[in-house]
C-alpha cells in the first residue's frame, strides 16, 4: 500500500501544479487585463458564494469512508450520487438567479450577472465529476483524475488568452461555459470505459434510503465542516463590502488569490492521508500514518511561509504588473500565516476525523465555535479597522481553530509519540524520489 500511497500523492501534487500554474495565469490576466473594479466584483461574488456554499451538500463524501462496501456495484451508487448532485444543480441555477438580480440592483452593474455565472458554472460541473473524482483517488487510481484536470487547466488558459482582445467578465463567462461542458463530456466519457453504464436502471436503482442514510449520517456534517471552512477563508471580501470600495476589495481579492498557493500542497496531503488510512484498521498504523502527514505538511508550511515572506512583493509584481505593492503584501502575508496555522498543523488532524471519528462532533466542537468567533472578529475588523485588520483576523482565527482541533483529537486517545520520528521521513522522501 505504501506504494500505492506515494503514485497517488505523486499525481495528486501534479495535478496541483497545473491547477495551480493553471489559476496563477488566470488570475494575472484577470487581475491585468479586466478593470480593478470588475476584479472587486469578482471578489464581492466568491464573498457572497462563501455562504451560497452551505447548499453545496457534497452526497459522495461518504465514497472515501465506505468505497469498500460499493465495490459489488459500484455503478449503482454513482448514479445515485449523480442523481442527486443534477437537483442541486437546478437549485444552484435559482439561487445564482435570485443572487443576480439583488446585485445588479444594489451596486446598479449588469457585470455581476457574469461572475456570478461563471461561479455556478463551476460549481455545477465540479459536481457533476465529484463522485468519480473521488472513487478513483480512493482506489488509487489519481493518475486517471490528474489526466482529466489536465485537460481542464489547458483549457482555461487556452481559451482565457481572449481576454486580450475581449476584456471583459463576459468573456470570462463564456469561457467558463465552454471549459465546463468539454470537462463534463471528458468525464462521461471516461465512465463509460470504466464503468457498466448498461446494468443501471434508470427507474429501479435510484435509491432514496440510501441517498437519505448517507446524506444525514455523514455527508451533511462533513459538508457542514467544508461550509464553514469555506466561509473562513473567503469571506473578507464580504464583510469588507460593507464598508470600503470596489478597489480596496481588489485588492484584497488579489492578496486572498496569491496567498492561496499556501493552500495547495498541504491540502493534497490532508486528502491523501484519508484515502491511505481509509485502507487501513489498526489504530497505531492510522496514527503513525497521520503523523507523518502532519510532518509533511508543517515542511511544506515552513517554505510557503519563507517564499512569501521573502519573495511576496516579487510575486506581487508578476501579479499586478505594479512595483509598489506594499499593502496588498501586507494583507497576503497575515492570510497566509494563517494558512499554514490551519493547513500544516490542522488539516491531517482533520482528515483523521473525517475517516475514523465523528465528522458530527467536529462541526460542534471545533467548527461551530470557530465559525462565531470568525463572524465577530472579521465584521468588527472590517468595520473599525479596515482591510489590514481583517487580513490580521486570519491569523487569530487560525490559532483558535487549531487549538479546537487538538481538543477534539484528544478524544479518540489520538498518539503523538511518533510525530517526531523525523528519520522516517527520509525514506518516505526516497521512495517518492525513486517512483
Amino acid at each position: 500500500m505504501k506504494d500505492k500511497i506515494i503514485i497517488n500523492i505523486i499525481f495528486s501534487v501534479i495535478e496541483k501544479f497545473f491547477i495551480v500554474g493553471s489559476q496563477f495565469i488566470i488570475s494575472l490576466l484577470l487581475i491585468r487585463l479586466l478593470p480593478r473594479e470588475e476584479y472587486g466584483i469578482i471578489g464581492i461574488v466568491i464573498g457572497y458564494f462563501a455562504f451560497i456554499h452551505i447548499l453545496n451538500a457534497s452526497l459522495e463524501s461518504i465514497i472515501l469512508r465506505d468505497h469498500k462496501k460499493y465495490d459489488h456495484h459500484i455503478e449503482k451508487y454513482i448514479y445515485n450520487f449523480f442523481i442527486f448532485n443534477i437537483f442541486k444543480s437546478f437549485l444552484f441555477i435559482t439561487i445564482a438567479s435570485l443572487l443576480s438580480y439583488y446585485l445588479v440592483e444594489h451596486f446598479n452593474n449588469h457585470n455581476f450577472v457574469y461572475s456570478i455565472f461563471s461561479i455556478t458554472l463551476i460549481y455545477i460541473s465540479d459536481a457533476i465529476v465529484a463522485p468519480l473524482i473521488i472513487y478513483n483517488s480512493a482506489k488509487f487510481n489519481q493518475k486517471l483524475v490528474t489526466k482529466v484536470s489536465f485537460l481542464r487547466s489547458v483549457l482555461n488558459v487556452f481559451v482565457l488568452l481572449g481576454l486580450f482582445y475581449i476584456p471583459t467578465l463576459e468573456y470570462v463567462f463564456y469561457k467558463d461555459l465552454f471549459v465546463s461542458i468539454v470537462y463534463v463530456i471528458a468525464w462521461i466519457i471516461v465512465t463509460l470505459k470504466i464503468f457498466d453504464i448498461k446494468s443501471v436502471d434508470i427507474k429501479r436503482d435510484i435509491d432514496l434510503v440510501f441517498i437519505k442514510k448517507s446524506f444525514l449520517e455523514y455527508s451533511i456534517w462533513l459538508h457542514l465542516n467544508g461550509v464553514v471552512t469555506n466561509f473562513i477563508y473567503k469571506s473578507d471580501t464580504f464583510f469588507l463590502s460593507m464598508f470600503v470600495g470596489l478597489v480596496t476589495i481588489g485588492n484584497y481579492n488579489i492578496a486572498l488569490t496569491s496567498a492561496n498557493i499556501a493552500n495547495i500542497v498541504p491540502m493534497v496531503l490532508g486528502y491523501q492521508n484519508s484515502v491511505a488510512i481509509s485502507q487501513v484498521n489498526d489504530k497505531k498504523k492510522e496514527f503513525y500514518i497521520s503523523n507523518i502527514f502532519i510532518r509533511m505538511s508543517s515542511y511544506i508550511g515552513i517554505l510557503t511561509f519563507g517564499f512569501f515572506y521573502f519573495f511576496g512583493n516579487d510575486f506581487l509584481y508578476i501579479m499586478t504588473n505594479e512595483k509598489v505593492n506594499d499593502e496588498i503584501y501586507t494583507y497576503m502575508l497575515n492570510v497566509v500565516i494563517g494558512l499554514v496555522i490551519v493547513k500544516s498543523f490542522a488539516s491531517p488532524l482533520n482528515a483523521y476525523i473525517n475517516v475514523k471519528g465523528s465528522v458530527k462532533s467536529l462541526f460542534k466542537n471545533v467548527l461551530l465555535p470557530t465559525l462565531f468567533f470568525t463572524f465577530i472578529v472579521y465584521f468588527l475588523s472590517a468595520k473599525y479597522y479596515g482591510a489590514v485588520a481583517i487580513s490580521q483576523a486570519n491569523i487569530l482565527v487560525s490559532i483558535l481553530w487549531l487549538v479546537l482541533m487538538i481538543k477534539e483529537i484528544r478524544r479518540y486517545d489520538y498518539d503523538f509519540s511518533t510525530l517526531l520520528n523525523f528519520k522516517d521521513d527520509l525514506s518516505f522522501i526516497k521512495g517518492m524520489i525513486k517512483k
